[in-house]
């Protein structure tokens, strides 16, 4: 499968070398290899959304037409292999990066703008080649950015989101085995979900009082310190009326600006995290995730 349209892919290697320095001069006098580490970074405009199967860990397909794949956290996210390939003169370069997984995914859109994503994952080895790896079109339209909330858990919308960037983070921890420089094996450790947005400002009881309350009489923000109080929903569409929701709880804001100007709307600029994402639900006109069946190494 494609990863979506106008793809860059960027890839870094590093043999974490390492020089030795004898007795008797300032110069080093080796050089020792020791572990391989590989990481490529995908991005381009968001059309499909199967390769979140990467980045939650698992997926559910349902319904009818249109069919729904829903994702979810699991503990071990799924691998893949990355195929790139490009020519150069007259020869074909392939590579085939091994055991991808997804570390860092950032998902980035505003109001009336097409949405953009960026996959940073680490792999374990790759193979090289001669033979381009076969043309997969993107079939799919790219999603553009249709609607943004942030709500109270009783249904109280508190703002409607312009701009938004979204970053989860797998924080994966590279293993390395006695007697192979490549890594055997990548552990995903502490979950993230970090967001920044800007909302346009309607009322100052809503952001500023629920999350903020700087007033000389608060001691925590009204709706409760510590508490699970607030969800965020962001929903993507594109020219087929596919549909791309994410859900996230346990939202809460860290910080807030304020930036006033004569000759523009006011819209308040929010970074914070939530705890955790319900599901991701990705609606189309496909009755199973290809991805599922096909791209995992």
């Amino acid at each position: 499968m494609s990863f979506g349209h106008g793809v860059e892919v960027n890839t870094v290697r590093n043999n974490n070398a390492e020089r030795v320095w004898g007795v008797g001069a300032r110069n080093a006098t080796a050089t020792v290899n020791k572990q391989y580490a590989g990481t490529t970074t995908i991005s381009g405009s968001l059309a499909n959304a199967y390769w979140l199967l990467g980045v939650l860990g698992k997926n559910e397909d349902g319904g009818s037409d249109p069919y729904t794949h829903t994702y979810t956290e699991l503990n071990s996210i799924t691998s893949f292999t990355t195929n790139t390939s490009f020519e150069l003169g007259d020869t074909d370069v392939g590579v085939a990066l091994i055991g991808c997984r997804v570390n860092n995914c950032t998902i980035s859109a505003a109001v009336n703008e097409a949405v953009k994503f960026s996959l940073e994952c680490p792999y374990r080895y790759e193979t090289l080649g001669t033979t381009a790896a076969a043309d997969i079109p993107e079939v799919e339209p790219i999603f553009t950015f249709a609607h943004g909330s942030i709500e109270m858990p009783d249904g109280t919308e508190l703002a409607a989101v312009q701009s938004f960037e979204l970053t989860i983070n797998n924080n994966l921890d590279s293993v390395y085995g006695v007697g192979s420089r490549f890594i055997s094996g990548l552990i995903g450790k502490n979950r993230e979900y970090n967001f920044s947005c800007s909302a346009a400002f309607n009322s100052h009881t809503a952001l500023m009082t629920y999350f903020m309350n700087g007033t000389n009489s608060a001691t925590a923000p009204d709706a409760g310190s510590g508490s699970e109080i607030a969800t965020l929903q962001l929903t993507f569409t594109n020219d087929d009326s596919d549909i791309l929701e994410i859900n996230l709880t346990g939202v809460h804001i860290n910080e807030h600006t304020l930036p006033q100007n004569a000759s523009e709307v006011v819209k308040e600029d929010v970074t914070g995290w939530a705890h955790a994402c319900t599901n991701i639900i990705y609606t189309n006109d496909v009755q199973t995730a290809p991805v599922a069946a096909t791209n995992i190494a």
